[in-house]
């Protein structure tokens, strides 16, 4: 029997960023039940990565994210003990690709892996200071110096064929055994006549999408009650004539958080920036039998069939007279609910983009079956 094949994953985030988590980090037990031995490092620690998205700090930032890019360089060190090298994103997110490129010269076949439109200008409100800093150009030189590219969906796949033919999409995906609709037992003592909740979760660098759909928002409340429950922005939000909650975000309330939702909201800007993202918000929500409004921009187009298993929606006019059908109809909501987590379970889920990630991995280490 043949040794494990040793990969190592790199991240700049820890896996309690969502990139890092479903990118790589849930797909590890099952790498690691099918020859493989995966040791993941990531460059921010987890009290940095919450750090670094809050306003100020610049000074506290910089001091302690040199030590950790000294960290970071003393574990690559060890990089040449391994078949193959995963990359997630960047090695880090300002400069050049030096030590990529550099590990691609020195070290085992690179697979790089990206899930958003990072080949575009983009920064965070709380750190627009660096923005001078970041160079989205080194996309393409990693994808020149890696063995394969894995994006996540085929607006990123086109961008990648420009650099290299060896490209493969697989979409960001759940655990289908993990997210799931909210048990019978759990709704039982929900009233009837309870008012909807319609959520929305994100992160601080997306607020703005919620923020933007507040016109809608308004609208719709003058008509119908619902309640909006906002999370991930970082800071509570109010939008006035709206009851909004903020319940907090946190890891092992996750899960949770999509199943308390009755409809989930998940606006988009029609932007290049938007056209890389890939529905991930979306795709949790129906897993967890929540039917979803979305934008329609990008892969969402893909993920929802309009009327089917979802809506889709373009104008404000259309959200609002979509997110009101939603809110005053809980059959169309169960029926949504159902046709989603299909989706969802056929073409979304890790028991069907586990493998594919497998083989992409084995092929650069030269080890395909």
């Amino acid at each position: 029997m043949s040794r494990p094949l040793r990969v190592l994953v790199v991240s700049p985030i820890p896996e309690e960023g969502a990139g890092c988590r479903f990118r790589i980090g849930h797909y590890i037990p099952h790498l690691e039940a099918n020859g493989f031995e995966v040791t993941l490092i990531s460059l921010f620690t987890t009290s940095f990565f919450r750090l670094v998205y809050k306003p100020g700090n610049l000074g506290i930032k910089a001091f302690r994210f040199a030590g950790l890019v000294l960290r970071h360089l003393w574990r690559l060190r060890r990089a040449r003990d391994y078949d193959v090298i995963f990359i997630y994103r960047e090695i880090f997110p300002v400069g050049p690709a030096l030590v990529e490129w550099l590990l691609s010269r020195l070290g085992p076949p690179i697979v790089f892996d990206f899930d958003d439109a990072i080949f575009l200008p983009s920064v965070s409100e709380a750190n627009r200071l660096i923005a001078t800093l970041k160079m989205p150009s080194k996309v393409a030189t990693i994808v020149r110096a890696s063995a394969h590219t894995v994006v996540g969906n085929d607006y990123l796949a086109a961008y990648a064929r420009q650099f290299s033919d060896a490209v493969t999409t697989i979409p960001t995906c759940v655990d289908t055994t993990r997210f799931t609709p909210a048990s019978a037992k759990a709704t039982a003592g929900r009233p009837d006549f309870r008012v909807p909740v319609v959520g929305w979760i994100g992160s601080p660098t997306t607020a703005s999408y919620i923020k933007g759909l507040s016109p809608v928002l308004q609208r719709v409340a003058a008509e119908h009650p619902f309640v909006l429950n906002v999370s991930g922005t970082g800071e509570p939000i109010a939008i006035p004539g709206v009851r909004v909650e903020n319940p907090i975000w946190a890891l092992d309330g996750e899960i949770d958080l999509f199943r308390n939702c009755d409809i989930g909201v998940y606006p988009l800007v029609d932007d290049a920036w938007a056209k890389g993202k890939c529905g991930f918000k979306a795709i949790e929500f129906m897993a967890c039998g929540v039917p979803v409004l979305a934008s329609a921009v990008g892969v969402n187009r893909e993920i929802i069939e309009d009327g089917v298993n979802g809506f889709l929606a373009t104008t404000d006019n259309e959200w609002v007279e979509k997110l009101g059908r939603l809110i005053a109809d809980p059959a169309l909501r169960a029926r949504f609910a159902a046709a989603g987590r299909r989706t969802i379970e056929e073409r979304y889920s890790l028991h069907v983009n586990a493998p594919k990630l497998a083989g992409v991995l084995r092929r650069a280490a030269g080890r395909a079956q």
